[in-house]
């Protein structure tokens, strides 16, 4: 009993320590970005996520998702080489970004409810559905003529890897099984802004307000992603059968 208090308090001390630099981490981020070059973030950005990484992990311990702590390693090499050349590293930048969409989406598996699908044809579920695949492809549109032909199906394979992650949360999500859904939505709405919008701050019009906007919502997102993971029982039930 002794040894399973300390245990539960050195784990609660790694906690506050992780959830300190994250805070820290974070708003140094956003001095940077309104202060300073965009490459300057490396000090900072890769940082944020591997602290994200060891929450992670100090939360689940042994019971970690492998897929989603490589998920996180490929979204931490995506961001770095992201932060010193997006145009030099498009390529790596945009399947290892693809890789984590996946990932992602493969972690959430076990949060689908099979047997629900059929929600999907509702009338307003369509519309969200081709709402979000129409921002995707109008991104991709305005884009892609500044990207090399070689190098086109780079975009169009992270096109599709972020609309299979934004079909997999927006099913769980209206599925309302879980009572943490609303945070997983905000995740993956995070994500498709920041996904969307670093294309264009890097490629079509680079702006100090769009990087602001694209690093809160990607560490954001991950962020809310691992508390949602990490917080729900995929065999949790949610009496509450509405959703927005």
């Amino acid at each position: 009993m002794v040894k399973k208090y300390f245990d539960n308090h050195n784990i609660s001390t790694k906690t506050k320590v992780l959830n300190l630099l994250f805070y820290v981490s974070f708003l140094a981020s956003i001095l940077i970005c309104i202060t300073s070059e965009k490459k300057q973030l490396l000090c900072t950005m890769p940082f944020l996520i591997i602290i994200l990484l060891l929450k992670y992990l100090s939360i689940t311990k042994k019971k970690a998702d492998p897929l989603y702590v490589v998920a996180l390693i490929a979204v931490f090499i995506s961001t770095t080489l992201s932060l010193f050349s997006f145009k030099e590293y498009f390529v790596w930048v945009a399947s290892f970004t693809s890789l984590y969409l996946i990932l992602c989406s493969l972690t959430l598996r076990k949060y689908l409810n099979k047997g629900k699908f059929k929600s999907l044809l509702q009338g307003s579920v369509i519309v969200g559905i081709m709402l979000v695949l129409y921002l995707i492809l109008a991104v991709v549109e305005l884009v892609i003529n500044y990207i090399p032909d070689n190098n086109q199906f780079f975009i169009f394979l992270g096109a599709f890897c972020l609309f299979i992650f934004s079909l997999t949360f927006a099913v769980i999500y209206i599925n309302d099984k879980y009572a943490n859904g609303t945070i997983l939505l905000a995740s993956g709405i995070f994500t498709i802004f920041q996904i969307a919008l670093a294309p264009i701050n890097e490629l079509f019009l680079f702006t100090k307000t769009f990087t602001l906007i694209i690093i809160i919502c990607h560490i954001i997102s991950i962020f809310l992603f691992i508390k949602f993971i990490t917080e729900t029982n995929p065999k949790e039930n949610n009496v509450n059968n509405t959703y927005l």
